[in-house]
């Protein structure tokens, strides 16, 4: 299997499969396909058909995934400003992607979901939910922006915004709080939320949060 990063303004994934090989990636992010290219219907099983739906309704998450088998060439694109960054995992190793950043993955990848729970303030009632997938294989991911990456010591911690976390390892813890303005009584009440990422592990940061307007 290869995977081709078609870089540009909007850029895009190709990917050649070779016969009964196969990818899956969210409902309606294909450019284009190949005659011989099959399609079908990946479920998410994860925590039983409740949490599913918990999931689907409140988090926005998929219901199901779509699954690309080959052989023959399929295009992906996730239709923003960005890079795109083609990710090896090794044997069990864990990488929790946010939500609306997922290409595509080799279909033997396991796929799961993490929740971060919100602060509970007004605006952020219900935190978000992110992609899990466990190695070994290949992953594409599309950052909204520029991708900014480092890695976190055992016990070092980064604060981020909410909307800049791209990846992170599975070691990494990632946290809600309330960042005040100053002190006193206003501090608080002006205070925003942001990402608290505490090492050990890699992580990721996009320059655009996908979720605010750009104009």
């Amino acid at each position: 299997m290869e995977l081709e990063t078609v870089p540009g303004l909007v850029p895009s994934i190709l990917v050649t499969l070779q016969p009964k090989e196969s990818v899956y990636c969210e409902h309606g992010i294909m450019l284009f396909k190949d005659p011989t290219v099959g399609v079908g219907r990946k479920t998410i099983k994860s925590g039983g058909f409740l949490k599913t739906m918990e999931r689907s309704t409140v988090g926005g998450i998929p219901y199901f995934l779509t699954e690309f088998i080959g052989p023959g060439v399929v295009g992906f694109s996730r239709d923003g400003v960005g890079e795109v960054r083609v990710v090896e995992l090794a044997a069990n190793e864990e990488l929790d992607v946010a939500e609306g950043s997922l290409i595509c993955a080799e279909s033997h990848i396991p796929y799961d979901m993490q929740y971060v729970k919100g602060t509970h303030r007004p605006g952020r009632m219900i935190g978000f939910w992110m992609d899990r997938l466990t190695g070994p294989g290949k992953v594409a991911l599309h950052a909204y922006g520029n991708v900014i990456s480092m890695s976190l010591a055992a016990h070092e911690t980064v604060t981020a915004d909410m909307g800049a976390l791209l990846y992170k390892s599975g070691s990494v813890t990632a946290a809600t709080q309330n960042l005040p303005f100053g002190g006193g009584l206003l501090g608080r009440l002006e205070a925003y939320e942001v990402l608290q990422l505490t090492g050990p592990g890699k992580i990721a940061l996009q320059s655009i949060d996908p979720k605010q307007p750009h104009y």
